[in-house]
C-alpha cells in the first residue's frame, strides 16, 4: 500500500514523531482541567493512562512490524475486521486527526493571550496556510521539522523538571510550599480531590494527552527500517510518559497548591508566574505553543495518510490516491488542510465554545480508534496462529491485556456519559458513526474493494 510514497523517514525521525505527537495541547492546556479534577493523583491518572496507550501501540506496533503500511489500524481494521469497520475506521481517524488539527491552532491562539490578544481566527487562518505548504514540500521537511520541534519540546521539558526540582531544594519560600503540599497530600480526601469519580474524569484527559502516539505506525509506510525503528519507539513509550508526564505534573503539584491552578490555561505557565519567575513562564509558554505547532505538524500529516489509504482501497474519491512528482498524496494534503479551515470559521463565531467542543469530540474518537486497533489485533493474532506464523515483535499476555484495557476504556465512556461538560461528545459519536455505516451500506457495491494491481 506504500510503494507509491517516499521512504525518507531515517530512524531519528521516527523515534520523534513518535513523542512529539503526543506532547500538545492536551498536555499544557488540558492538565489544568485535569489537575482541578482529580488533584494530586493526576500524576496516578497518567501513569495508568500510559500503560493503556503502551498496550494500544503493542498492539499496532505487532501488526506494523508484519505488515508496514501507510494507513497503519485503519488499513489493519479492513483486512481483519471488514470492509466495513476499515471504512468506518478510516474517516472517524480522518475527523480524530482533522479535528485535533483544529485544536492545535486554536490552542496557539489561546496561549498568545499571555503576552498579547489576537484574534483567533487570524491565528488559525495563517499557521493553516503555513503548515499545509510544509506538508507539501516534502515527507524529508516534515520529518526534519517535527524532529526539531519535538527537540525543543524535550529539551524545554527537561529544564522545567530540573529547574522546579531545584526550587522545590534550594529556594526556600518554594521549598516550605513542597512540603506542607506534600503533608497534606498524604491525606486520600486531598489526594483524590474529587473521589473516584474526579480521577476517572480525569482519566478523560490523559486520553487526549496521548493522542498522536499512533503517529509512529502511521509513519512506517514511509520509514526506511520499521522492524528496527518502529519496536524501539513503542519500548520508550512508558519511560518517555514517566518523564515527561508524570514526572513533571509531580513537580508542579508540588511546588503550588494544586487548587489555585487556574483552569483552561497552561499550568506550568501559571505556577511559575505565581511564583515570580515570569522569565521562566514566558520560556515555558513558548515552549507550549512550539508543542502545539509540532503537534498540528503531524496532524496534518496522518490525517493526510489516513485520506490516501482510504482512497487506494476505494473507500475515497481516486484523486486522493494520487501522488505528485515527489511522491506526495499533495490531494489529500489539501483536502485535509481546506476541512481544518472550518476552525476559522467556528473561532470568528463563538471563540468562547471551541476548545471545549473539540476536547470532547476528539476524546471519544480516540477511544472509538484504540478499541478498533484492539480489536484488529484479537482477529490478527488468531488469524497468524491458525497459519502457525511466528511473531517478530509479539505482545506480551495477550488476549488478557486487550480485554483488560477495552474494559477500561469503556468505563471512561460511561464516566462521560455522566459529565455534562462532555456528554456532548457522547451523542454526537453514535451520530457520526451512524452516518458512516449508512453512507457504507448505501455504497457497498462501489467501494471497499482495492485497486487491483
Amino acid at each position: 500500500m506504500h510503494e507509491n510514497l517516499q521512504h525518507k523517514l531515517k530512524n531519528r525521525h521516527i523515534q520523534m514523531i513518535a513523542l512529539g505527537g503526543a506532547i500538545g495541547t492536551g498536555f499544557f492546556l488540558g492538565s489544568a482541567r485535569a489537575i482541578e479534577m482529580t488533584g494530586p493523583s493526576i500524576t496516578l491518572a497518567y501513569a495508568l493512562g500510559g500503560l493503556i496507550i503502551y498496550a494500544v501501540m503493542r498492539a499496532l506496533g505487532e501488526m506494523t512490524v508484519d505488515n508496514p503500511c501507510s494507513g497503519s489500524f485503519v488499513e489493519y481494521a479492513r483486512l481483519y475486521l471488514g470492509n466495513g469497520v476499515g471504512f468506518v475506521a478510516g474517516w472517524n481517524a480522518w475527523l480524530l486527526f482533522t479535528t485535533s488539527c483544529m485544536l492545535e491552532v486554536t490552542a496557539v491562539g489561546t496561549l498568545l493571550d499571555y503576552w498579547i490578544h489576537i484574534p483567533h481566527w487570524i491565528t488559525c487562518l495563517v499557521l493553516l496556510a503555513v503548515f499545509g505548504g510544509i506538508n507539501l514540500i516534502g515527507v524529508k521537511y516534515f520529518g526534519e521539522t517535527e524532529f526539531w520541534f519535538a527537540g525543543i519540546k524535550v529539551t524545554v521539558i527537561i529544564f522545567m523538571i530540573v529547574v522546579g526540582c531545584y526550587l522545590i531544594f534550594a529556594d526556600h519560600t518554594v521549598n516550605q510550599i513542597a512540603i506542607k503540599n506534600l503533608h497534606n497530600y498524604g491525606s486520600m480526601e486531598i489526594f483524590f480531590n474529587h473521589g473516584i469519580i474526579g480521577f476517572l474524569n480525569s482519566l478523560v484527559i490523559v486520553c487526549l494527552s496521548f493522542c498522536g502516539s499512533e503517529f509512529v505506525s502511521v509513519a512506517a509506510g514511509e520509514a526506511a527500517n520499521p522492524r528496527k525503528s518502529i519496536p524501539k519507539a513503542i519500548n520508550g513509550v512508558i519511560v518517555r510518559i514517566i518523564l515527561f508526564y508524570v514526572l513533571t505534573l509531580a513537580v508542579i503539584v508540588m511546588m503550588y497548591p494544586f487548587q489555585e491552578i487556574t483552569r483552561d490555561t497552561n499550568p506550568f505557565t501559571d505556577v511559575f508566574s505565581k511564583l515570580g519567575f515570569t522569565n521562566s513562564a514566558d520560556i515555558i509558554n513558548l515552549v507550549a505553543i512550539t508543542a502545539s505547532l509540532s503537534a498540528l505538524n503531524s496532524c496534518i500529516y496522518v490525517a493526510s495518510r489516513f485520506v490516501y489509504s482510504l482512497s487506494l482501497n476505494r473507500q475515497a474519491p481516486k484523486v486522493f490516491a494520487k501522488t505528485d512528482k515527489n511522491k506526495l498524496p499533495s490531494n489529500a494534503v489539501i483536502f485535509t488542510v481546506a476541512m481544518t479551515f472550518i476552525v476559522v470559521i467556528a473561532n470568528y463565531t463563538f471563540p468562547a465554545k471551541i476548545l471545549q467542543y473539540l476536547f470532547a469530540l476528539i476524546t471519544v474518537a480516540i477511544i472509538i480508534n484504540w478499541l478498533i486497533i484492539l480489536l484488529a489485533h484479537m482477529r490478527f493474532r488468531k488469524q497468524k496462529s491458525l497459519l502457525n506464523k511466528e511473531l517478530f515483535y509479539a505482545m506480551p499476555w495477550h488476549p488478557y491485556i486487550n480485554i483488560l484495557t477495552m474494559s477500561v476504556l469503556f468505563v471512561i465512556l460511561m464516566v462521560m456519559a455522566r459529565n455534562a461538560d462532555m456528554e456532548l461528545s457522547i451523542y454526537v459519536a453514535p451520530a457520526w458513526l451512524l452516518i458512516l455505516s449508512i453512507i457504507y451500506a448505501l455504497s457497498s457495491g462501489k467501494i471497499g474493494k482495492a485497486e487491483p494491481k
